[in-house]
C-alpha cells in the first residue's frame, strides 16, 4: 500500500462515493475501484460492503479510517516540523488522551506550561483507554490522561498514576424528555433508552465499568458505543438516547449543549464517582518533566 491509495480510502470514507473520490481525483471509477479492491487483498479485510449505487464502510473500515488519519496526520505534522527545525533544542513530551473532555483538562496544563517552557515540544494523540495503557506501557507515550470509573483494573506493575481530577459521572437526558426537569435521574428510565458512551476506538472499559456501578437488574440494559462526540450529542438532543459523561470536565470543554440537561443518577451517585489519573512509567527518564508537568 501506498499513501496515495490511503488518501484514496479516507476520500472515499469522507465522501461516501468510488464515483466522488474519482472526479476529485481526476481519474475514472473504476481506478477507484481497483485501488480499494486491492488494498482490501492486502489488509486481508474488506473495508466496504458494496450494493447498487452505494457503499457501506464495515466497522473494520472504520477503525482502519481513523487510524489511518491518524497517521497520515502525524506524519506530515513530522515533515512540516522537520521542514521548518530551527537551531533551538526542543524536548519531545507525548501524551495520550481518552476523549475531549480530559482532552480540554489535557490543553489548560499544555497552555500553562508552554508559558513556562516554551522549549518543550508536545505530541498528543487520541485514544481507546486499553490503548493508551499499552502506549504507555511500551514506552510510545510518556504519559496519559484515564478515566479511572467504576472497579476496572488499570494499573500494570511498571506504571504510577497522580489523579488531577474528581468529579462523578451524570446522565445527559435531551430537554424534549419531561426527566430532564428533574434534578436526578431516575435508575428506572436507564431501560428507557439505549444508553450511548463516547470511545475513538472498539472498547469495553466505559461499558464494563458503568454496567458494574448498576444493580443486578439492570445489568442488561442496553449500552453503546459512538465515535464521534458530535454523533453523541446529536442522538441525546434528539431524544434518541441517553449518555453518561463526567460531571466538572462537560463543562471545562466546549460540548455543553443548551438542549442537553446532566443529571446525577439517582441514589447511586456515590458508585459514579471517577478519577482522571495520569499514568506515566515509573522508572520513566522523565519522571522530572512529568512531575513539573503535573505541578
Amino acid at each position: 500500500m501506498n499513501f496515495d491509495q490511503l488518501n484514496t480510502f479516507i476520500s472515499v470514507v469522507e465522501t461516501g462515493s468510488f464515483q466522488k473520490t474519482a472526479k476529485t481525483k481526476y481519474v475514472s471509477q473504476r481506478s477507484v475501484s481497483q485501488s480499494m479492491q486491492k488494498l482490501e487483498e492486502e489488509l486481508g479485510f474488506e473495508l466496504f460492503k458494496r450494493g447498487k449505487n452505494k457503499i457501506i464502510v464495515t466497522d473494520q473500515g472504520q477503525a482502519f479510517f481513523l487510524k489511518t488519519k491518524e497517521m497520515l496526520h502525524s506524519y506530515f505534522v513530522e515533515i512540516n516540523s522537520l521542514r521548518h527545525q530551527t537551531t533551538s533544542v526542543h524536548q519531545e513530551f507525548k501524551i495520550g488522551y481518552f476523549s475531549p473532555f480530559e482532552g480540554a483538562l489535557m490543553r489548560k496544563q499544555v497552555y500553562a506550561f508552554s508559558k513556562k517552557y516554551p522549549n518543550i515540544k508536545f505530541k498528543i494523540t487520541e485514544e481507546s483507554i486499553e490503548h493508551l495503557i499499552s502506549d504507555v506501557s511500551l514506552g510510545i507515550l510518556d504519559m496519559a490522561y484515564i478515566l479511572d470509573y467504576g472497579s476496572q483494573e488499570f494499573l500494570t506493575k511498571n506504571l504510577t498514576s497522580k489523579t488531577v481530577f474528581q468529579s462523578t459521572m451524570v446522565i445527559g437526558v435531551s430537554k424534549l424528555n419531561p426527566l430532564s426537569q428533574n434534578n436526578t435521574f431516575p435508575i428506572k428510565a436507564l431501560k428507557d433508552k439505549p444508553m450511548l458512551y463516547y470511545s475513538p476506538e472498539k472498547t469495553n472499559y466505559l461499558k464494563h465499568a458503568f454496567l458494574a456501578t448498576l444493580p443486578e437488574a439492570y445489568q442488561n440494559i442496553p449500552v453503546a458505543r459512538v465515535s464521534t462526540i458530535e454523533q453523541m450529542q446529536t442522538l441525546v438532543t434528539a431524544n434518541q438516547a441517553n449518555a453518561y459523561y463526567p460531571d466538572g470536565l462537560i463543562q471545562l470543554g466546549s460540548n455543553t449543549e443548551s438542549e442537553i440537561s446532566y443529571l446525577p443518577l439517582q441514589g447511586n451517585e456515590n458508585s459514579q464517582k471517577f478519577k482522571i489519573q495520569s499514568i506515566y512509567p515509573k522508572q520513566s527518564k522523565k519522571c522530572n518533566l512529568i512531575n513539573q508537568f503535573l505541578g
